[in-house]
């Protein structure tokens, strides 16, 4: 089954990252992978192109204008198509497409990902600080914020490893993370994947006015709970994972119980060695992710790709 990605593209390093973690993720992991590698090209403000329309002189300098953003954006674009050709892509799965900036970089990327009915929009990490990435200062973390009906993947730096985690927590997004996920190793007979759980946190029970235990009592409660629910969402997982081809043997499931949820996935990502860590957007109903876990996992992960689930 064909799987469509959306790179996009614009000649800077954290792009041609991006485009060496579509190469592995091709060559090792996924199997009939077609990349549309995408520019978003600056545009003249219609106001100064009519300006510069009124003499000959003027039309002359927007005419060199608009050749100098027509030359940049062809070599943009192959320099990162004969990256992926020299990483053994298959020619006639490479495609190239460019557009004007319209709405604003981030929703150019969006529009096209959504509209064009691609299975996830590739992008690399911003070199930014953490204060900047908090208050959404990268158009990378605004493609995250807007993409709804297309996952995201980030890729953060150099990715060697082809081990994938899937962190879950029961939530619908969760289900989302495992179709996704299953759908794009479809055809793979050698890869395996983690379903990776962090357990609740229960430590701050102790920190509560209760009677004499009453503690105890409410986390055996959370915990049989927990476990209910895991179990049922493992249930739907395999049955997902094996519609899309992937064998029992294949996956394997891991629970650990850590102070945050957000630094039990990091710390299974690094002794692991995973070179992908996939997640929904956000926890959901009754899930103990109270939500931001995605946006905390892209600010600390700088040496894995993070697949994120709308």
């Amino acid at each position: 089954m064909d799987k469509k990605v959306l790179v996009a593209v614009d000649g800077s390093r954290a792009s041609l990252i991006a485009l060496d973690y579509v190469a592995v993720m091709e060559a090792a992991v996924i199997p009939d992978l077609w990349v549309t590698l995408f520019h978003v090209e600056e545009s003249i403000p219609q106001g100064l192109r009519s300006e510069m329309g009124k003499t000959p002189e003027s039309f002359r300098r927007l005419q060199a204008m608009e050749e100098r953003i027509a030359q940049r954006t062809a070599l943009v674009l192959e320099r990162a198509r004969q990256r992926l050709l020299d990483a053994g892509l298959d020619r006639a799965k490479l495609e190239c497409a460019h557009q004007g900036r319209a709405m604003g970089l981030a929703k150019d990327i969006v529009f096209r990902g959504e509209h064009g009915n691609f299975d996830a929009v590739v992008l690399g990490r911003r070199g930014l600080s953490r204060m900047e990435e908090m208050f959404l200062g990268s158009v990378t973390n605004k493609v995250v914020q807007h993409a709804d009906r297309v996952p995201v993947w980030v890729v953060g730096g150099l990715v060697k490893s082809c081990r994938v985690l899937c962190a879950v927590d029961a939530s619908e997004g969760s289900i989302r993370a495992v179709d996704h996920l299953g759908f794009m190793l479809s055809g793979n007979k050698d890869c395996r994947v983690t379903l990776f759980h962090a357990s609740p946190n229960l430590s701050a029970l102790k920190a509560l006015d209760m009677e004499p235990g009453q503690t105890g009592l409410l986390s055996q409660d959370i915990m049989q709970d927990d476990l209910a629910r895991m179990a049922g969402f493992y249930e739907e997982a395999r049955r997902l994972l094996a519609q899309s081809g992937l064998e029992p043997d294949q996956v394997e499931m891991v629970s650990r119980e850590s102070p945050g949820v957000a630094k039990a996935i990091m710390d299974e990502l690094r002794q692991g060695q995973y070179g992908t860590v996939v997640l929904g957007r956000r926890g959901e109903g009754k899930a103990f992710w109270l939500g931001h876990v995605s946006d905390r996992i892209l600010r600390n992960c700088q040496e894995a790709a993070v697949w994120v689930v709308g």
